[in-house]
């Protein structure tokens, strides 16, 4: 059992909100365990035996953000640990192994970002010293955190600065490198205008309700639509996914099949190879299956998941031999894991598509950020860019297939019926808020705007990341993420937009 105090204004917590609170073992991937709050502690319930971490949704304040943050791997003890202690502790851990990682350990002695990390690690000596007094001990502690959240997302920065400038220099950013999503049926001519003087390619979705809404009846006409147009004026088509099983995407009618494995795996061949056939004249790069390692929505096992992307990528390659094709992983950073036994844990699954010897050619990683939706939390610029570096170590090229936040708070969504097959909601579940945290300070068109100049330049720093794709042009009542589009409902442009354009004329001027 692990404890946690947690103290408020000075005082220990009256009322403490769970948001997606979890535990992590090795390798960050998620535990299950029963968690409270009462009485101005978190209690942690395990089976696992061994140091855990906790991750939760921690409100920093002083335009640091409210966002998903975590602790150090810790043991049992029955003393009760203090929580921002904890969470500073792990931060001011990542600068330190991030300088190591990044060779940025001989900053300028009095450069404002040693000042800073110095200032952290100060502050965090003191609340150590001061432990005995709980309350100011919080009051230290958080002070660390919030220096050591500045420090470490201007680490990152001076770091993707550096290495941007560098890949832009010799020539190693890619001609199709920044791409964006669009919506089925919308063709507006605004929202294409806007692809075509900021963009480089389109990401157009294949959603499988939409293709075929009765069982042997297709609609293409949205898909032909979008494909004539990108065809007509040059651009590059990344297409899909074509396989997810997210309830937006399955049509109502495979829900007669959810038990019989067999005939689901038929219906998915047969729908892969028509669609494939059909736009395999334009389409160089197939997104061809996405999230199925979340499993939360039909009940596969692992052997079931496996055979499933097998059977998908080889599909397309059979169909069409020089395609190039993506898998692509949906919450990267792993939470469902500690709810849902069923599914893979994010990386995991990636090593095993990769050892299986299915051939495929890099995978897609889809961040959407901002939402009160599991796998959707605000993180930090130096979470972002310690994820793509574990992405790094599998060896293959890696596309952002759909990054986003939103340019409003987004608040949850209450459905009219429980979403089919869902899992039941674990004890955490029952605490959490309906918002999805912010970055410094709460969404708005300019925060969005200085997220997107920020994330781009971490993301495009990678030499490993071969292009990075926007989630959705256009705000929609059906948005995945509302208030996530570059353009608003009217098609007039966001900020975020012009940073967007003024990063795509500097990565493609000349040097």
């Amino acid at each position: 059992m692990l404890k946690f105090l947690v103290y408020e204004d000075g005082q220990p917590a009256t009322d403490w909100q769970l948001r997606e609170a979890h535990l992590l073992g090795a390798d960050d991937v998620g535990i299950r365990a029963q968690i409270r709050f009462e009485e101005g502690m978190i209690t942690c319930d395990k089976s696992h035996l061994g140091a855990v971490a906790f991750a939760l949704q921690f409100a920093v304040g002083d335009d640091a953000g409210d966002l998903m943050l975590q602790t150090c791997l810790l043991p049992e003890r029955d003393e009760p640990y203090l929580l921002s202690l904890e969470l500073a502790r792990h931060r001011l851990m990542r600068i330190i192994s991030k300088q190591e990682e990044w060779h940025l350990f001989d900053l300028e002695a009095h450069s404002p970002l040693a000042d800073r990390i110095a200032e952290a690690k100060a502050a965090f000596v003191e609340a150590l010293c001061n432990a005995h007094l709980p309350a100011e001990a919080d009051r230290l502690a958080r002070q660390a955190l919030r220096l050591g959240l500045d420090a470490s997302e201007e680490l990152a920065l001076v770091q993707a600065n550096l290495v941007l400038q560098r890949r832009r220099e010799t020539g190693h950013v890619s001609r199709n490198v920044l791409g964006c999503g669009i919506r089925l049926p919308d063709d507006d001519p605004r929202a294409q205008q806007a692809l075509l003087e900021n963009f480089d390619y389109i990401r157009i979705p294949m959603p499988w309700r939409i293709l075929e809404p009765a069982e042997q009846e297709y609609d293409w006409q949205y898909v032909d639509a979008w494909c004539e147009w990108a065809f007509r004026n040059r651009m590059p088509i990344v297409a899909g996914p074509i396989v997810s099983f997210t309830p937006d995407v399955v049509p109502d009618w495979l829900y007669i099949w959810e038990h019989d494995y067999e005939t689901i795996r038929d219906l998915l061949y047969e729908h892969i190879e028509r669609l494939v056939t059909r736009y395999r004249s334009v389409v160089a790069l197939w997104d061809v299956i996405s999230g199925v390692h979340v499993n939360n929505n039909f009940a596969f096992n692992f052997e079931q998941l496996m055979d499933l992307t097998r059977m998908a990528v080889t599909v397309v390659k059979k169909v069409q031999p020089t395609a190039r094709t993506l898998v692509e992983i949906t919450q990267p950073f792993g939470e469902y894991y500690a709810r849902n036994q069923r599914s893979i844990p994010p990386l995991m699954y990636a090593e095993m598509v990769l050892q299986s010897g299915i051939p495929f050619d890099g995978y897609g990683l889809k961040l959407v950020m901002g939402q009160p939706a599991e796998g959707g939390r605000t993180r930090d610029l130096m979470q972002l860019s310690a994820l793509l570096d574990k992405y790094h170590s599998l060896g293959r090229s890696i596309h952002v297939s759909g990054i986003a936040v939103p340019s409003e708070p987004v608040a949850v969504q209450v459905a009219a019926e429980p979403e089919p097959h869902a899992a039941a909601l674990e004890e955490t579940q029952k605490h959490e808020s309906s918002d999805g945290g912010y970055w410094r300070e709460p969404w708005s068109d300019k925060v969005q705007a200085d997220w997107v100049d920020a994330a781009y330049r971490v993301v495009l720093s990678k030499p490993f990341i071969e292009s990075v794709s926007w989630l959705e042009m256009t705000d929609a009542a059906d948005s995945e993420l509302p208030g996530g589009g570059l353009l608003k409902a009217d098609y007039q442009p966001r900020p975020a937009l012009g940073r967007l354009r003024d990063l795509h004329h500097w990565l493609h001027e000349p040097v």
